[in-house]
């Protein structure tokens, strides 16, 4: 999956840094291409908050996966040493666990050889490490992975501490996916309002992507 076409509001250069500030509305083709594989699709907010609401139906592995970075269609390659943060700014509308939280995959590319999944080479799961946080139900808040990103809002920043590997995961492989999503172990009703995801590619590329009902 990739994300084909995203509308551009800004893009700043300074010190051979490159800052996208995007957008993506959720009945577009791109907000399509990012939804891919989300069951169900996400709504629009009924209290009129911007961004994606997810609502969980049933208690199933119903979940969102929004892919924010795809490496098909791209000049560069970059890899996991290259990733130096990754983003996510929401709402925890519905709390009941650590699982109501969202997290963040990153994939790396399949080579054919030792391939920790079907489509992927290796992959990183970042989630919430509730020992170390509080989160109040329907707080805004950033959740990120890595480097402390600089966002433009008055959120509280919480870390994703918890790291899982499946497969190698070295520094030289590929990036093939960045994902942001919830938990397939969440319970029903979870209810989760995203408003923005981007990550940070070897200080080189800073990229912040709005979702837009």
């Amino acid at each position: 999956m990739q994300i084909l076409k995203l509308s551009n509001a800004q893009i700043e250069t300074k010190n051979h840094e490159v800052k996208h500030n995007d957008k993506v509305k959720i009945s577009s083709v791109g907000g399509i291409a990012v939804q891919a594989d989300s069951s169900p699709s996400p709504t629009v907010d009924t209290d009129d908050r911007e961004g994606w609401l997810f609502t969980k139906p049933a208690s199933d592995t119903s979940k969102f996966n929004y892919y924010i970075y795809g490496s098909v269609g791209s000049s560069h390659p970059y890899t996991f040493a290259d990733l130096k943060s990754v983003h996510l700014c929401c709402s925890v509308d519905s709390w009941e666990n650590s699982a109501s939280v969202p997290i963040i995959n990153v994939y790396s590319k399949p080579t054919g050889s030792g391939d920790a999944g079907a489509f992927y080479h290796s992959r990183k799961d970042y989630a919430i490490n509730m020992s170390n946080q509080k989160i109040i139900a329907g707080e805004h808040i950033n959740l990120y992975a890595g480097d402390r990103p600089e966002l433009s809002n008055d959120n509280r920043s919480i870390p994703l501490e918890t790291l899982t590997s499946n497969g190698t995961c070295a520094g030289t492989e590929e990036i093939l996916y960045i994902v942001v999503g919830s938990d397939s172990g969440s319970l029903i009703n979870t209810k989760i309002l995203l408003t923005e995801a981007g990550y940070n590619l070897n200080n080189e590329i800073k990229r912040s992507i709005k979702f837009v009902a």
